[in-house]
């Protein structure tokens, strides 16, 4: 069973959120990267974009291969 966890950040005046280490660490996020944010209606995910698209594009690629095998 994954670990579920949660954290609290203040949004500044400008709309900014800290994102906390511990979640940082998690996604294993550094400086100047991106992340993408999913909605799903009340619900929000926060992910690292460059993992985010490379996954994407690995399960694309599985698609083409099975509709061509």
């Amino acid at each position: 069973m994954k670990d579920i966890f949660m954290d609290t950040a203040k949004v500044m005046s400008k709309g900014q959120v800290t994102i906390p280490k511990r979640i940082r660490d998690l996604l294993n996020l550094e400086n100047g990267d991106y992340v993408t944010f999913i909605v799903d209606e009340w619900r929000i995910q926060i992910v690292n974009s460059k993992t985010f698209i490379e996954d994407n594009i690995q399960s694309r690629k599985q698609i083409i291969n099975v509709r061509y095998l």
